[in-house]
């Protein structure tokens, strides 16, 4: 089975990649790939450019990318939106769905993180 590339936006610390990495999961931080300061919209370009799954705390901003990209007939590989969570329970919920799904479920969609308690 395929598994979904995970790239973690900016405004998540870099050590939610490092830790996915250690359990095996192909995971990487906009601050590891110098993409700090970077538009959203540049960010969800980086991660489909790259076929990854954008991780984001910024709920508003990705839901109004997401419609954006619907309206101009644009493809992205998928975007996971979470609320502030600690640490050990972010990985936990991010490693369920890591779990759960393939890259063929999330493309083109928007996910909340908050349905993998």
């Amino acid at each position: 089975m395929e598994k979904i590339k995970l790239y973690i936006d900016e405004d998540l610390t870099d050590r939610i990649a490092v830790a996915l990495r250690s359990k095996g999961y192909d995971a990487v931080s906009a601050h590891e790939v110098n993409m700090r300061s970077k538009t959203d919209r540049e960010q969800l370009e980086y991660a489909t450019k790259h076929k990854c799954v954008i991780l984001t705390r910024n709920i508003k901003c990705f839901v109004n990318l997401q419609r954006e990209y619907y309206k101009e007939g644009l493809s992205h590989s998928g975007i996971v939106v979470t609320n502030y969570l600690p640490l050990k329970e972010l990985i936990r919920r991010i490693t369920k769905f890591l779990n759960e799904k393939r890259p063929s479920d999330i493309k083109n969609c928007l996910d909340w993180l908050q349905s993998y308690k």
